[in-house]
């Protein structure tokens, strides 16, 4: 074996390993770090500079990254900054890797298998967790926060969604159709990751894995034109989210206090209801930025300048919490001003605009959803959305760029 086949497979095997890692919320770093190492050890920068040069994507999501450095010069929480660039070094760090070693359609495929192994296994130990607690202590902690012990359930959901989107492509395109064994056991898979979705409750990712189901029908009946089928399908959805609500009563109360606070809007400060709240930061949000509107606060002010506002309106709960924007294009728009926002904006359009000119299916569905969860979330705040976000954007988005 060669150097460079040592270094290249290195490469794959930590990719591998940082799939499989993500949804325990441990390790994940390191490998990112011995995935950096290798990529130095290895050298050849001429060529790798070349390719990274080469690709626009590559330079925008850099630029992005960079913009965040540039934040550091007019902040006023040096601290806080600093620590927020490390946060997102993964948005730096994958694009040069991946860009200038991606993988083929095959290690991508193996790296997807990876990252939903990694998904049950940390799903059943879960489950074992809340059933012990449940048996010998009477404790139902089978939901939300108090289920989802290793990592935040909207993260685990958006990871769910993923591999939900995946192993629906690939059915669809025949890659299971091989055998009836091996379809079954990708319509069990996508069951239980289903079933795991439902007790994370997390409101966005129930919605998004809803429009995935009937996006995916749609498409089906459109395309082969099997009307009766779609019938059935929708029905089934129906019936299914119904029976969820009635079997999962806690989930069904974060989903009506969610339509009740979208329906009746409140302006009372003291509001609990995490809808309800959001609402109320996103306002405060507005004020930040309409006062810091081209530049920002820079890097490491946006929770200050929350705070400060926060302590202005008198809502009590996101101060004493602390809260972020709870929104991604709000936090980055308060942090970076008006051309930090144009930049995530390209970041997440351009490529989604080249995803459907290529036919890139499931690049197509990764940016929906990471989309989608940027709303609700400030998703680039914590490095489970980050290392998710830079890792899978770079897999599917140079694997598609470089061949």
């Amino acid at each position: 074996m060669t150097k460079q086949e040592l270094h290249t497979k290195a490469h794959y095997i930590l990719a591998l390993l940082i799939a499989f890692t993500l949804p325990f919320a441990r390790l994940t770093a390191l490998f990112i770090a011995l995935m950096l190492l290798n990529w130095l050890i290895e050298a050849d920068f001429k060529n790798k500079l070349s390719k990274i040069a080469s690709n626009k994507f590559a330079l925008l999501f850099i630029a992005f990254y960079s913009l965040h450095l540039i934040g550091l010069l007019f902040t006023q929480n040096l601290n806080a900054g600093l620590f927020d660039i490390q946060v997102k070094l993964s948005l730096l760090f994958f694009p040069l890797m991946i860009v200038s070693r991606p993988f083929d359609k095959e290690k991508t495929k193996n790296i997807f298998s990876a990252m939903i192994i990694g998904i049950i296994i940390s799903s059943l130990i879960l489950l074992s967790i809340a059933s012990y607690t449940y048996f010998t202590k009477s404790l139902i902690r089978f939901f939300y926060q108090e289920f989802s012990l290793l990592v935040h359930p909207s993260y685990i959901s958006m990871y769910i969604n993923v591999c939900i989107a995946w192993l629906l492509l690939n059915i669809y395109n025949e890659r299971y159709k091989e055998t009836r064994f091996s379809r079954t056991i990708v319509l069990v898979v996508i069951a239980f990751l289903s079933f795991v979705n439902i007790l994370m409750s997390s409101k966005m990712g129930l919605l998004t894995m809803i429009i995935i189901f009937v996006s995916f029908l749609v498409y089906y009946v459109i395309k082969e034109k099997k009307y009766l089928i779609g019938l059935f399908g929708i029905a089934t959805i129906v019936v299914l989210s119904f029976s969820a609500m009635k079997l999962f009563p806690e989930m069904a109360g974060r989903i009506n206090r969610s339509i009740d606070a979208i329906a009746h809007p409140t302006t009372n400060e003291s509001e609990s209801e995490s809808t309800a709240v959001r609402f109320l930061i996103w306002g405060a949000a507005n004020n930040v930025i309409a006062e810091n509107f081209i530049l920002g606060v820079g890097t490491g002010d946006a929770k200050d300048a929350l705070i400060v506002e926060y302590e202005k309106l008198g809502m009590k709960g996101a101060l004493e919490h602390k809260l972020n924007a709870h929104n991604e294009f709000y936090q980055v728009f308060i942090s970076l001003g008006l051309i930090g926002f144009i930049f995530l904006i390209l970041s997440l359009i351009l490529p989604l605009f080249f995803a459907i000119k290529t036919n890139n299916g499931i690049y197509i569905l990764f940016l929906v959803i990471v989309i989608l969860n940027f709303l609700p979330e400030s998703m680039l705040e914590t490095q489970a959305g980050v290392m998710f976000y830079a890792f899978f954007n770079s897999l599917l988005c140079f694997k598609t760029t470089n061949n």
